[in-house]
């Protein structure tokens, strides 16, 4: 590790919670610690879901297999990351992801 990001072949503790996701806190935990085997957002989604039994993927992961629109992530204070920058955004160690369900109505 450096500069308490991963390189490559390391892993880094992020601390993932779950809110409003029930299948998913069932399957990780409300909170929990996850060594990150790779250093991108969209690493841990995908080391995340690998996990996963079938049950929490189909709440988490639409038809094609990406990130359902219907929940959103955060890290640490940012705001919802954008899907479009899972791969880009690099997380470090100690960051805390958030997986939300985006509720809508009125």
């Amino acid at each position: 590790m450096q500069g308490g990001r991963c390189r490559s072949g390391g892993s880094v503790k992020i601390i993932v919670e779950s809110i409003g996701l029930p299948a998913l806190a069932g399957a990780i935990g409300r909170r929990v610690e996850v060594d990150l085997h790779g250093a991108s957002l969209a690493d841990l989604v995908d080391q995340i879901v690998r996990g996963l039994p079938p049950a929490a993927r189909r709440v988490l992961l639409n038809s094609e297999g990406a990130l359902d629109s219907s929940v959103q992530v955060m890290v640490n204070e940012e705001g919802f990351i954008p899907r479009g920058r899972l791969a880009e955004k690099r997380l470090a160690a100690g960051d805390r992801v958030r997986f939300l369900l985006l509720v809508c109505g009125g």
